[in-house]
């Protein structure tokens, strides 16, 4: 099977990976992002995509502009069976309507359950016990084409982010493997789901800080959800982030934000219980264990805002 594969970030680039070492699969083109200069220095950076192509000596081509003639041409004149999209952008149906099996992606979710660009945070956030892989036939509409396979991952109550992402990329070959197994079999997979339809919009800015009124299960499961970059609260004008953490029944009713130290763990009171922190970051420094935040304060103050 000939394929054109698109995609931009690591999840991408390990599927391309799979791709790349299954029998009968021939990639023909790597379609992703042009480089960008990024970070305090402006380095240029290529996309983990375009780092696997050139690791397996695929053809690529680097674009921004979808709707151009040139593009649409040069796709046209590729000897394509199937169009595979992972963390990319929307494809209108006039660049994939000429392919054999037309287009399909595979979504970090259990479709219908969050569409949308950020579902394994939203996953976590909303302390799920599963998430899984779904891959579908696209059409006019984000994340809405007919199912063709979904695999279960669980989710383990103590899971971060990264813990997900990578367990999720594990099991990405399996599913790309039975996908295209079904496709090119023409088997029809009735998917039956209970799932009412929701959005994983794209993670904000604001969605990282932590609101202390919220229940302690909440910050927690956010705290866990937004782990790669860190969700954060205030000691004083200090933006503070929080990491390894657990809740705890007990609570002494204090202020909502205030804390105390006990055994290595710093209790923050919350609308709802106490989340315990093992490990926090002050802007600008190191991630450090609890007891050398704490004895950083002296005298206080106490509270996080």
């Amino acid at each position: 099977m000939n394929i054109v594969f698109f995609g931009n970030p690591l999840f991408s680039s390990k599927c391309l990976e799979h791709l790349n070492n299954i029998q009968n699969i021939n990639i023909k083109l790597v379609v992703t992002n042009t480089d960008k200069r990024m970070g305090r220095g402006l380095h240029i950076k290529s996309t983990p995509v375009k780092k696997t192509a050139l690791k397996y000596s695929n053809n690529f081509l680097e674009i921004e502009n979808l709707d151009s003639k040139e593009f649409l041409d040069t796709l046209k004149k590729i000897p394509s069976d199937l169009f595979i999209v992972v963390g990319y952008r929307y494809l209108k149906e006039s660049i994939y309507s000429h392919v054999k099996y037309g287009a399909i992606n595979l979504h970090t979710s259990l479709l219908p359950k969050y569409r949308g660009a950020s579902p394994i945070q939203y996953s976590i956030m909303n302390g799920d016990k599963k998430t899984g892989l779904t891959t579908f036939y696209l059409n006019n509409k984000i994340d809405q084409g007919n199912i063709i396979y979904q695999k279960e991952y669980a989710i383990k109550d103590h899971f971060i982010f990264e813990d997900v992402y990578s367990g999720l990329i594990d099991l990405s070959k399996e599913v790309l493997i039975k996908t295209l197994d079904i496709i090119l079999s023409k088997k029809t997979i009735n998917i039956k789901t209970l799932e009412k339809p929701s959005y994983a919009p794209k993670i904000s800015k604001k969605d990282f800080l932590i609101d202390w009124k919220q229940p302690a299960i909440n910050i927690h499961n956010k705290i866990r959800a937004l782990s790669y970059k860190g969700a954060y609260g205030f000691h004083g004008e200090k933006r503070i982030k929080f990491f390894d953490t657990f809740t705890s029944k007990y609570s002494k009713k204090d202020k909502v934000g205030s804390f105390y130290y006990e055994n290595n763990i710093i209790y923050i009171q919350t609308g709802k219980d106490y989340l315990a922190v093992s490990k926090l970051q002050t802007e600008g420094r190191r991630v450090v264990n609890a007891k050398d935040f704490y004895n950083t304060l002296k005298k206080g103050p106490f509270n996080f805002d």
